[in-house]
């Protein structure tokens, strides 16, 4: 499970793509808004992620396994209690002579046992077993981090559509007083009443717009909704946060010094690299099958029956038998299984250690492609603060040459239109820039919150 980078843009706004959102809007309707600090957010998800709590039962099975693997070094001990009984012509178990009673016995026996030497498979698989438990905690913490980025995520998105929506809602309350200052000058005479249709077609195209960014803000919502998974939270309503500007310094770590703490801390190489010892542990495992096994083992046994006259613990005294052995088994030839045993972990560890080397890649990668898009989106940003600014003043003075009439209405909507996008943009490339940020603070395993 590999963290996979997006952009930003695709996932919080998409120009002009119209949705209904009526069914997320429903779900936020008529409901009690729990207000949500990113903080807070991030524990609520964490305490109720499907994946969390499946990679925490694979935890505590990996824990039983270790624990199994550590108890089979302990002696074995049990216990046997026959009972029989046999009708007619029977042989007596004392004289082992016919008799014709009807004969009850009884064996009461105790068994131990313990294996004294068999090739370190014992000790190798607990050490790999104990490789494998490392690897399931690392497993863990990794889905963790994962899940609290996607909250990180989702709400920046919430975040970006209240401003986009709060501009959006802007540029009509400007049109909207632009409307009103052109009907004072067409009931004047001063200007051609089709000044006015244009404006009141414009201002519908903006209202449209606003619809547009409610609905990507409540779908954002119902995102970060479904990371919560908390049935008892149907609307939400998020505490802002200092999102900080973007700088062109861009990040103040380089690449090869992120790459290099990232190895380092990050649970998915960590369990990658414990995954390959373990292997390596399997392998020794595997090789110890075709040596000798050294045992030793010990029993005691009694019997009592009613085809002897005496008393039952008479019985078990008199009849005690004490066994104590030692067994070596010598493998000769196994049909090769041993053999393969071998080859296939041979090939687990090699298979592991691709996976360790396809673990770093990917870290390199996507640290690579998020350090690139974070000085681009920093220089996005830069350059959309001149834009806005320069497009700021042009619209100024086509407001004020569209109120007296020395320009026409599509001249005067272009360059609204221009500040419009270039607002947004801003918007967008700010926090693109941040989400960027968090994804390498989250590869140098910096908290996540602001």
């Amino acid at each position: 499970m590999y963290l996979k980078i997006v952009s930003l843009t695709s996932l919080l706004f998409v120009s002009g793509m119209q949705v209904n959102a009526q069914s997320a809007s429903a779900i936020q309707a008529n409901a009690n808004t729990v207000q949500l600090s990113l903080t807070k957010a991030v524990e609520i998800a964490l305490q109720h992620n499907l994946n969390v709590k499946s990679y925490e039962v694979s935890l505590r099975n990996a824990q039983l396994q270790f624990q199994q693997s550590k108890n089979n070094a302990l002696p074995n001990l049990s216990a046997n209690i026959n009972q029989s009984a046999s009708f007619g012509r029977s042989i007596n178990p004392f004289t082992n002579g016919y008799d014709s009673r009807n004969i009850n016995y009884n064996n009461l026996g105790l068994n131990a046992g313990m294996l004294l030497f068999n090739g370190g498979q014992i000790r190798n698989t607990v050490l790999q077993n104990d490789y494998n438990l490392k690897a399931s905690q690392e497993d863990l913490a990794s889905i963790k981090e994962n899940i609290s980025l996607q909250v990180v995520l989702s709400y920046l998105a919430i975040l970006n559509s209240e401003d986009q929506l709060s501009i959006a809602k802007t540029q009509t309350e400007i049109t909207k007083l632009q409307i009103t200052r052109t009907e004072k000058l067409v009931n004047a005479g001063s200007l051609a009443p089709s000044n006015l249709l244009d404006l009141k077609a414009q201002l519908a195209s903006e209202e449209s717009n606003v619809v547009n960014f409610q609905s990507s803000l409540d779908l954002n919502k119902l995102t970060l909704l479904q990371l919560l998974n908390d049935s008892s939270i149907t609307a939400i309503e998020l505490q802002r946060i200092q999102v900080p500007a973007p700088s062109s310094s861009g990040y103040d770590t380089g690449i090869e010094d992120l790459y290099a703490k990232a190895l380092a801390i990050q649970p998915l190489v960590k369990a990658a690299d414990l995954r390959v010892q373990s292997a390596l542990k399997g392998i020794s495992v595997a090789k110890a099958g075709t040596l000798p096994t050294l045992s030793f083992s010990a029993s005691m046994s009694a019997n009592q029956s009613n085809a002897l006259m005496m008393s039952y613990f008479d019985q078990l005294n008199n009849t005690q038998n004490k066994v104590l052995s030692v067994g070596l088994n010598i493998p000769i030839f196994t049909r090769f299984a041993a053999k393969t045993r071998i080859a296939q972990a041979g090939l687990q560890r090699e298979n592991a250690s691709i996976e360790a080397a396809k673990a770093r890649q990917n870290l390199r990668q996507n640290i690579e492609q998020a350090y690139v898009n974070l000085n681009n989106a920093a220089m996005k940003y830069e350059a959309g603060l001149s834009q806005v600014s320069a497009l700021e003043e042009s619209f100024r003075a086509a407001e004020s040459r569209f109120g007296a009439g020395t320009i026409d209405f599509v001249s005067y909507n272009l360059q609204k239109t221009n500040l419009d996008k270039a607002r947004l943009s801003l918007i967008q490339s700010k926090y693109d820039f941040v989400f960027r940020t968090k994804i390498l603070d989250f590869y140098q395993g910096k908290a996540l919150t602001f």
